[in-house]
Formats: structure tokens, C-alpha cells, sequence
């Protein structure tokens, strides 16, 4: 195993050699003992430390925090309806392009029979031709 392999286990499993996969433990175990692999897992164990400390959260912030979420449940600050929210500036484009993917659905849905024809080839080159419009195209 080389150093740069015990480096990627420890990043991913970190400094405690009996969690990493079995097949790779005992290679593991010499390349820990060398100084190099030896720093590799003090790093490894260091921020295994850091991960494993519970957040300190102070009795006073937690009260605040579930006295605005009350205060905001109180006052009713309701949503806009759906409908009003559909018609923003920024919800706008989404819908439209919704609907009209959903209006050319249909259409061929409709139009379009479940055998090949070549009236039904023709309407879908016109549907999925129609943005390639040039100066010199018969449309």
C-alpha cells in the first residue's frame, strides 16, 4: 500500500484503522507504523475528534429560536395562494413553459395515430422543426 492510498483510506474512513474495509487493514497497519503514516492518522484522528463534539447550544438561544417560531405561528403569516404565486415575474416563465409543453402534448396525443403514416411523420417534423427557421426555408 502506498502512502498516498493509506492518505485516501484515512480521508475516507478515518483515523481508527479497525473501521476501514478488512482487506485493507493489515496493509494498513504497516504503513501506520512508518512516522509518515503515523501523521497521517493523528490528522485522521484529530478531525474524527472534531467531528464526534456535540454543538454547545445555550439554554437562552434555543429559547429565543422557539419563541420566534411561535411568534411567526401566531401572527398567521399565511402564504399567498397558489394562484397569485403562479402569476410573479419570476414564476412566470416555469408555468408557461408548463402549460405549453403540456398543450403540444395533447395535441399530438390527439393528432398523431398509432400507426406510421407519413401524415404523421410530416406533423412531427413540423413540431420539431419549427425553431429551425431560415431565409432560405419554404416555411
Amino acid at each position: 500500500m502506498t502512502l498516498d492510498q493509506f492518505r485516501q483510506l484515512a480521508d475516507t474512513w478515518g483515523g481508527d484503522i479497525e473501521r476501514w474495509p478488512a482487506a485493507a487493514r493489515g496493509a494498513a497497519r504497516l504503513v501506520a507504523a512508518t512516522e509518515q503514516g503515523a501523521a497521517v492518522l493523528r490528522e485522521a484522528s484529530a478531525f474524527d475528534a472534531l467531528l464526534a463534539m456535540p454543538p454547545e447550544v445555550a439554554p437562552a438561544r434555543a429559547g429565543r429560536v422557539a419563541l420566534g417560531v411561535l411568534q411567526r405561528i401566531g401572527a398567521g403569516e399565511a402564504r399567498e395562494p397558489w394562484y397569485r404565486r403562479l402569476l410573479q415575474p419570476t414564476s412566470l416563465l416555469p408555468a408557461g413553459s408548463l402549460a405549453c409543453s403540456a398543450l403540444v402534448g395533447l395535441w399530438l396525443a390527439g393528432t398523431l395515430p398509432y400507426h406510421h403514416s407519413q401524415e404523421a411523420i410530416a406533423a412531427m417534423d413540423a413540431v420539431f422543426d419549427s425553431s429551425a427557421v431560415t431565409l432560405w426555408s419554404p416555411q
